[in-house]
């Protein structure tokens, strides 16, 4: 018997007044599965994961956790699921409460879903934020009052203190050095190794490689390529992932320019491809927008 998805996104789609911003992402995700969601600023990737969240409604296709509708919930519902799935958003310091101390951070969640009493969240606190290497003494103190990597550290140990099935990253590597951006990689490999599963949204593509075992490709709220991470880095073979590749910072030649071209989108209307402004593989048949082919759409991949 197959086993049931944790995560099972089917035809999802959201429209803003009259332009649709997502369109048309299916997925499923197992469970101890990685799936990078990756494109450019726009793309859709942030829209998808509030969708996955239900922090937006979407206008098509629905959102399935564990096989039971997700989407389309009153949150009075939703809520008894949410330790299920856990987010770290993009900006640590805008999500995290900025007039409670790290402590109280910490053991915040515990206290919503009445898990132990006082000594053991505590306890369990500590144990968190020895896990992401956040400095205990740290914890007496405020948001404001910590740096970037250490505020996204402990919005990373604020999401695990549930134990989510489900955890839902927007970026977060982007406040870290690498140093300890390579540490919350290890972390999040550890996770997956037991059973976590990952919804990872970045524009690190070395990152996502690491990371993910499946991999989304977003351009202007359509999937561009869907498959496995290593087939579709290692060929290639759509011209915007080749192109979001060739635009890696090159370190043995500082400033040099990316040779994909400006970010210019249009709107997701009916016609042509997507790419069809941008792409240096375009022809006369791009002139009707391109089939989802297994794991690509494009007319003339390489």
């Amino acid at each position: 018997m197959p086993e049931l998805s944790l995560l099972s996104l089917r035809g999802l789609g959201l429209q803003r007044g009259g332009t649709w911003t997502l369109r048309g992402v299916s997925l499923e995700v197992q469970p101890g599965q990685a799936w990078g969601v990756v494109g450019e600023s726009g793309a859709g990737k942030t829209t998808l994961m509030n969708l996955v969240l239900g922090l937006l409604e979407p206008t098509e296709g629905s959102v399935l956790l564990e096989g039971q509708a997700w989407s389309g919930l009153p949150e009075k519902r939703r809520r008894a699921r949410r330790p299920l799935l856990q987010a770290v958003f993009q900006d640590p310091l805008a999500s995290l409460p900025p007039h409670l101390t790290g402590w109280q951070i910490l053991e915040e969640p515990l206290v919503v879903h009445k898990r132990g009493d006082a000594a053991a969240r505590r306890q369990a606190a500590g144990r968190m934020a020895d896990r992401v290497k956040f400095p205990q003494p740290g914890l007496d103190q405020r948001p404001a009052q910590w740096s970037g990597g250490l505020a996204q550290r402990l919005a990373v140990a604020r999401a695990l203190m549930l134990d989510p099935r489900l955890l839902v990253l927007d970026e977060p590597l982007s406040a870290l050095d690498p140093t300890l951006g390579g540490h919350l990689l290890e972390l999040l490999l550890e996770l997956r190794a037991g059973g976590t599963a990952l919804l990872f949204v970045s524009h690190d593509l070395l990152a996502v490689r690491r990371l993910c075992d499946r991999m989304l490709v977003l351009y202007g709220g359509e999937p561009m390529a869907q498959g496995p991470c290593e087939s579709l880095l290692s060929e290639l073979r759509h011209p915007y992932l080749r192109g979001l590749w060739e635009a890696l910072p090159d370190l043995s030649r500082p400033g040099a320019p990316r040779r994909w071209g400006v970010e210019r989108q249009r709107d997701l209307s009916p016609g042509g491809c997507r790419l069809l402004d941008r792409c240096p593989r375009a022809g006369e048949a791009c002139q009707v927008a391109p089939p989802m082919d297994r794991e690509l759409r494009c007319h003339d991949p390489f």
